[in-house]
């Protein structure tokens, strides 16, 4: 006699967050925020009440969150090493001041520019002005208080700080030498202005699962295997000059190089392939964990 083993049902797998499956419900506190209030909201907010009546306005769920889409983040306090992280600290080690950063998306910055961020960091950031390895410039020591001031001189000259952090497409990575390289395959700049044109400070494209990062170059001088959706200069033996694509590259927690797709892409159909891409990150990717 055999003893019956128990059937036993397949368990409900679990949401990731999936929104082209239905899985729209927030799954942590960063989903939640972005739930409860588009992230690009915050400009106004900063504009007319924060930067009005000070820090100590701030609603905490702006501040630890949707700031980061107009490239904000508090500055820790000094004198707390790396061993004091956590939400149960974060109230000691939150300092009154805000990390700035501003994009350059790979274009060339006139004297008038350069003056102007030299300026900002005198009169605004203790002298303080970081250039990161993506082309961005950061600023420290940044009152809330002064930060319409500095957007109203950066936009003077073509700069923004729109989306330079938090879950959306950053600055994108592109080539000092772009339109005057001899080697350059071609020049991706016009791509890479209607990309900015296009989808930038655009809601539909600023809830992404996390941050999403770019490079276009018509030369092969920019770390594509690092980026979520790269596209570089390309020589086809039948079509000429286009671009390479490349996906699914990142650092950060869990690093990856990105990978080749194989697929040749004409310059002026660079800005929707772009598109499709993050389309598919924004749609399938996970959301539940962050790392």
């Amino acid at each position: 006699m055999t003893t019956a083993h128990p059937v036993k049902t397949p368990g409900k797998t679990r949401s990731e967050g999936q929104w082209a499956l239905g899985e729209r419900e927030p799954l942590n506190d960063s989903e939640q925020i972005k739930h409860d209030d588009a992230p690009l909201n915050v400009r106004a907010r900063i504009e007319n009440i924060y930067a009005k009546q000070g820090f100590d306005s701030i609603d905490k769920t702006d501040l630890r969150g949707r700031f980061r889409w107009m490239g904000l983040y508090t500055q820790r306090e000094q004198g707390y090493d790396g061993t004091w992280t956590g939400d149960e600290n974060i109230d000691t080690i939150e300092a009154k001041y805000f990390m700035m950063r501003v994009r350059s998306d790979g274009k060339p910055m006139s004297a008038a520019t350069l003056r102007t961020l030299g300026q900002i960091s005198t009169e605004f950031a203790r002298d303080t002005a970081d250039i990161g390895d993506r082309e961005n410039v950061q600023y420290h020591w940044i009152r809330i208080e002064d930060v319409p001031e500095i957007w109203d001189r950066l936009e003077s000259v073509g700069l923004t700080t729109t989306e330079a952090c938090g879950d959306c497409p950053r600055g994108i990575h592109g080539s000092p030498l772009a339109g005057d390289s001899l080697d350059e395959v071609l020049d991706p700049s016009p791509a890479i202005d209607e990309i900015l044109r296009r989808f930038m400070n655009n809601p539909e494209y600023a809830n992404l699962p996390r941050k999403y990062k770019s490079a276009i170059s018509g030369l092969q001088d920019v770390s594509h295997e690092t980026h979520d959706v790269a596209f570089v200069g390309v020589n086809h033996p039948e079509h000429g000059p286009g671009m390479d694509l490349w996906v699914g590259g990142g650092l950060s927690t869990n690093p990856m190089l990105a990978q080749r797709v194989g697929v040749w892409v004409p310059l002026d159909e660079v800005p929707d392939v772009w598109e499709a891409v993050t389309k598919v990150f924004r749609d399938y990717g996970y959301r539940r964990l962050r790392a």
